[in-house]
């Protein structure tokens, strides 16, 4: 889940972190006359590189302003259509850094990441002077690892600690908003001190069940759809494993298990000139409530395939999650093909489940397990899928 700027920035004034004073506005009558008759006017979207876009303007007097609201606002940026502008102050900075945090899965620790090089082009410069540190998840920030990192950027003297408090709250807030990413960019240095003049957060969805309390925007560049909807919440009335799903517009339905499994297989699908309805994944061994739910969407929409896919799983039982996709089955009865393949825990049941289920109901089914390549099951739902659609001709 990723937040919009505004919502990433009061999660770091939470906690401590100074930001930019400023407001957001849906017209031009929500707009006012800053105290310093000058502010910076942002296009509030998700899409990244919005300074080489021309979505944030420098405007040193109100008119200017008025100009780049009426400019921006129902605009274009990146694909994203700009229903929001944020007016903030502008923030007189003496030099700008790239400060972040994330997960190293290598490591299965926090980075911090700090790049003597902020602004627009983080991307090109960040090469010529990175600074990364590790932190221990037991242990927490330590005070000589902030000040480690503050030293290492060339500051001096007060500005150490200063930027050592920075990277210690940012820390904290990684860790208690469970974020998957922190960044700040530029982290703007001033003659008082820091000021975070742009954020990107990415939350956990997994650990929303921890913070009832938050109340976000939809943090996509469009609304869910119906089905999408429907997904979430089934997620979130069950703690047990997760299922997601996103809508596309191809007529192959996609049922994947696993997290860089589903993507390969959404790959291999494309490659072989299949074009999927959706993608989806479950994992964590979901119980076939949420599965059914899953399934469920996917299949009502108009269809000419459907494709049940997954590497060997580790512990998501194979008949429990085979028997949800078995109900919303019987309650469609597609005539279209289906292939499966799909292996792990209790393998032999839930695909003995899927073969009755087909004899009995008269289903089109195509069933494989391991010794199936995932890849050359998506051949095989393709080459279906097209003689389909030339019988329905």
């Amino acid at each position: 889940m990723r937040l919009y700027e505004f919502e990433g920035k009061q999660f770091l004034s939470k906690h401590g972190i100074p930001t930019p004073a400023g407001y957001l506005i849906k017209n031009m009558n929500e707009l006012h006359n800053p105290i310093t008759q000058s502010a910076v006017v942002k296009a509030h979207v998700l899409a990244g590189k919005r300074g080489k876009a021309g979505a944030i303007r420098i405007c040193e007097t109100f008119t200017e302003m008025k100009e780049a609201v009426s400019e921006l606002l129902n605009s274009e940026v990146r694909g994203e259509l700009v229903e929001t502008l944020l007016i903030e102050d502008i923030i007189q900075a003496t030099r700008e850094f790239y400060l972040g945090i994330t997960y190293d899965t290598e490591a299965k620790k926090p980075v911090i990441i700090l790049s003597a090089h902020g602004g627009i082009d983080v991307e090109e410069l960040a090469e010529k002077s990175v600074i990364k540190k590790h932190v221990d998840p037991l242990l927490g920030i330590q005070d000589w690892q902030a000040r480690e990192i503050a030293v290492a950027a060339g500051l001096k003297e007060k500005k150490i600690l200063l930027l050592a408090e920075i990277v210690k709250k940012l820390y904290k807030c990684f860790v208690a908003e469970d974020a998957r990413l922190l960044e700040i960019n530029p982290l703007a240095e001033t003659n008082e001190g820091f000021v975070a003049v742009d954020a990107r957060i990415e939350l956990d969805d997994f650990a929303s069940f921890r913070h009832k309390e938050q109340n976000y925007s939809l943090v996509a560049s469009r609304k869910l759809t119906e089905r999408e909807e429907a997904v979430k919440k089934a997620n979130e009335k069950d703690y047990r494993g997760t299922v997601k799903y996103i809508e596309l517009d191809g007529d192959i339905g996609f049922l994947a298990a696993g997290g860089g499994g589903s993507i390969t297989c959404m790959d291999a699908l494309i490659g072989y000139g299949g074009k999927p309805s959706n993608y989806t994944e479950y994992s964590g061994n979901p119980p076939k409530e949420k599965v059914y739910e899953l399934t469920k969407q996917i299949l009502s929409k108009p269809l000419n395939g459907l494709w049940i896919v997954g590497a060997i799983a580790n512990f998501t039982r194979v008949d429990t999650t085979m028997e949800g996709v078995i109900e919303a089955l019987l309650e469609t009865k597609p005539d279209f093909p289906i292939v499966v393949r799909r292996s792990g825990p209790f393998e032999k049941e839930g695909l003995e489940l899927l073969r009755n289920a087909a004899i009995e109901h008269g289903l089109d089914m195509e069933i494989h397990g391991k010794e199936m390549p995932m890849t050359q099951s998506a051949k095989i739902i393709v080459e279906k899928s097209m003689q389909y659609k030339l019988r329905k001709k």
